[in-house]
């Protein structure tokens, strides 16, 4: 990912020196396990922490001799190590290094995420709470349905990103898993108990069973949850510019971006930025269901795709929810141009609201749904509140009085509603 749109402490997680770090540390976990088990000789892990260390241009320089990044790796570290090194990577294969060192970084990026997803969720109910009392339009199709508030809007995303968070937690249990079985898994010169031992040190479930490889249906949940989340931010964003365009103008950007050309432009970047990522992370997806299917035991067609796609979406990821944390956090909103929208309509948007009194005290429905129909198109054209026409009707004009019925007491209605979805826990 090009550095844009990377942030710390994700980046760091991804570099190519933590990856070679990563790999040391199972590498030195296995020989933990073994001469513990009594499978090398006593002080052959002393020796060897003492002597290593990464050594990156010499690993390059191996591997553009021998093509193999494990090898190369393996083979710098044997160097360094002298006679203590013929015990390296004894009996493994390069996947139960690799992949329990990816399994390692997929879990401690998902922690990264999750922190950050907290507090993304507690951001959106600190401002539901402060909004809970600000109607507001609610649209459908575009256009002016009922009212809503402010605060539910924003519940419903606190509650859609507490959903993501389950996601991603259950995600992260299902990838914290290593595989240290040998050739096509069968531990023919690697025992389980040295699995068992390794996976321990290093805060990992050993696999029941694995092939060559840890299966990709796990990085394609993790994958799936991070796409999903990536799709609740576009959700978000996608509002946050639709209620910041010229002709709503309710909500803004703590910092809109403005224009070459025209200095009057407040232009919802953030929200742009985070809308065209979140297509990244629903491609990546695609890739990591591709790379499910495998020949037999293992081939190689998934590494390199991986290469890109795990990464990327763990970063991509991260600074998706920063920048939306932020956003959420700072949010301008207008208020005086929420109140002017909901007069838009003269009232009109109340129409379901009086259906139902009017219906509940005697008059039928189908009569209402015209009368209302006729009063609201009339309300517009006259410039005039809906109430104001309604009362022009001696009929319902006695009803509203009777139940005191005006905007006021609707208005209410909704803040009282809001308050108890939201709630006070």
């Amino acid at each position: 990912m090009i550095n844009r749109y990377t942030l710390s402490p994700m980046k760091e997680l991804w570099t190519l020196k933590a990856q070679y770090e990563r790999w040391l540390e199972v590498e030195l976990a296995v020989l933990t396990a073994m001469e513990k088990l009594g499978e090398v000789p006593t002080g052959t892990l002393a020796a060897v922490k003492k002597t290593v260390r990464i050594d990156l241009p010499r690993i390059q320089e191996i591997e553009g001799e021998i093509q193999h990044d494990l090898l190369a790796f393996i083979r710098s570290l044997e160097e360094q190590a002298g006679d203590a090194g013929r015990y390296i990577h004894r009996g493994l294969t390069s996947s139960d290094v690799k992949d329990t060192t990816l399994a390692l970084q997929m879990r401690d990026g998902l922690n990264i995420i999750l922190e950050v997803a907290y507090r993304l969720q507690e951001a959106l109910l600190k401002k539901a709470r402060q909004y809970q009392d600000l109607v507001m339009v609610g649209r459908t199709h575009g256009m002016h349905a009922e009212p809503t508030t402010l605060g539910l809007k924003l519940f419903l995303w606190h509650e859609e990103v507490g959903r993501d968070i389950q996601r991603l937690e259950r995600a992260l249990k299902t990838i914290s898993v290593g595989k240290i079985s040998g050739p096509v898994g069968t531990y023919s010169q690697v025992s389980p108990e040295v699995e068992r031992l390794t996976c321990k040190n290093l805060g990992l479930q050993p696999v029941r069973v694995s092939s060559q490889i840890l299966q990709r249906d796990r990085h394609a949940e993790v994958i799936a949850a991070i796409a999903i989340t990536g799709a609740t931010l576009e959700k978000m964003a996608l509002e946050i510019r639709n209620l910041a365009r010229s002709e709503v103008g309710e909500v803004e950007e703590p910092v809109p971006e403005g224009s070459s050309s025209m200095p009057h432009k407040r232009n919802p970047i953030t929200s742009e930025r985070i809308c065209g990522l979140a297509r990244l992370l629903r491609g990546n997806l695609q890739a990591a269901l591709e790379n499910v299917a495998l020949w037999h035991e293992r081939d190689m067609s998934h590494s390199c795709v991986e290469r890109v796609i795990i990464p990327d979406s763990f970063l991509l990821a991260h600074y998706m929810l920063v920048k939306m944390t932020t956003l959420i956090d700072r949010l301008v909103v207008h208020k005086e141009q929420i109140q002017k929208n909901l007069d838009l309509t003269k009232g009109a948007i109340y129409s379901q609201i009086l259906l139902i009194e009017l219906v509940e005290h005697g008059m039928v429905r189908s009569k209402v749904h015209e009368v209302l129909k006729a009063a609201s198109k009339r309300a517009l054209d006259t410039n005039t509140s809906l109430l104001s026409v309604l009362n022009d009707d001696p009929q319902v004009a006695e009803l509203l009085k009777e139940q005191k019925i005006d905007e006021d007491a609707l208005l209410e209605r909704l803040r009282a509603t809001s308050h108890r979805i939201i709630g006070h826990e």
